[in-house]
């Protein structure tokens, strides 16, 4: 599975809102529906997304590009925190 979808999947399992810059503008705000997410992302090479829990603080931050990188390069940068480290090992657990 591609990394970023697996992380919007991941954020999502939490109960997070995902918004989505796509270079120009916030396509996405605060969105808590995976297809729409990921079609924001699929609509542009590169792709920011910010992630925010309940209490609408953020809680993650990546740069993300569905389009020419293997699958776990997808997300190409994001902060480092609890929430991105139990993404990243839930992620990596995928891949054995």
């Amino acid at each position: 599975m591609k990394a970023y979808r697996h992380l919007v999947k991941h954020a999502l399992k939490h109960g997070y809102a995902v918004s989505v810059w796509d270079g120009e503008e916030w396509q996405l705000k605060r969105s808590k529906g995976f297809e729409s997410i990921v079609d924001a992302i699929q609509s542009v090479e590169e792709a920011e997304i910010r992630i925010r829990n309940t209490d609408d603080e953020i809680v993650g931050w990546a740069k993300v590009s569905a389009y020419g990188l293997e699958d776990d390069e997808t997300v190409i940068d994001h902060t480092v925190n609890s929430f991105m480290d139990s993404w990243q090992e839930s992620y990596d657990s995928t891949m054995v």
